[in-house]
């Protein structure tokens, strides 16, 4: 009797851990499918276009949640960020440069568009509007093309807002040093023309230039400081 009663206790016993270990499989493949279920399904252009507007919220908590979805998006939104890059708002079309810039860095649309972005700019332009314009330009120094964009912009830009928007751009990646590779020969050009920017009737451009030069000369490496050193150096004679 007391045999029978213990194996009967100890078959309830299995038959319990069976039941929680096939549960817990049930769970953890409903969990699977549901992860995969949202995987898979890309984000609209709609869907995008909103978290955009959110990530330029007041609210920080708004646009810090709206920012980590974004950075979430992958390689298969590549071509839902190229369709808004090329007829988005300018603030719309710059978030999905930043986003490419990560994703698909070698994207041939890039730096037509943020040319384009750049320079279309007008007088009755938003303050809103000349800030994602700028903003562009500073998505122009994470490759050796952008970088000979910006020295073009640099010496032939059409207007003092474009000037400056380059010679910020130029400050940026001189302080951080993070350039890009293959841009040595680019950096090398482009140092005598930010000396030359130097000149110009601007207290920013001036003090920008100047910024820049040292920037370089402190942590561009052995050839680039080499070179700007000249220019400082001319500078202050």
């Amino acid at each position: 009797m007391y045999v029978a009663l213990e194996f009967v206790m100890e078959q309830k016993f299995f038959n319990h851990k069976l039941a929680c270990y096939l549960s817990t499989i049930v769970l953890l493949i409903g969990s699977s499918a549901i992860c995969f279920a949202q995987e898979a399904k890309l984000k609209t252009e709609a869907e995008i276009r909103a978290l955009f507007k959110k990530s330029r919220a007041k609210d920080f908590k708004v646009a810090d949640e709206a920012n980590e979805r974004l950075s979430k998006l992958s390689i298969r939104d590549v071509p839902t960020l190229i369709a808004i890059l090329r007829k988005g708002e300018t603030c719309e079309r710059v978030g999905s440069a930043q986003l490419l810039v990560d994703l698909d860095k070698g994207n041939k649309n890039l730096i037509p568009v943020l040319i384009e972005l750049l320079v279309g700019g007008t007088a009755s332009s938003s303050e809103d509007d000349l800030l994602c314009r700028r903003a562009a330009t500073f998505l122009l120094a994470h490759s050796t093309e952008g970088i000979r964009v910006l020295t073009r912009f640099l010496k032939e830009g059409k207007n003092l807002f474009i000037r400056q928007s380059a010679i910020f751009a130029f400050d940026e990646l001189t302080e951080t040093a993070n350039y890009p590779e293959g841009s040595l020969e680019a950096m090398k050009e482009a140092i005598p023309i930010i000396a030359e920017s130097g000149k110009l009737d601007d207290e920013v451009m001036q003090n920008m230039s100047n910024e820049v030069l040292w920037q370089i000369v402190r942590q561009g490496g052995e050839e680039l400081s080499k070179i700007a050193k000249k220019y400082v150096n001319e500078s202050t004679d």
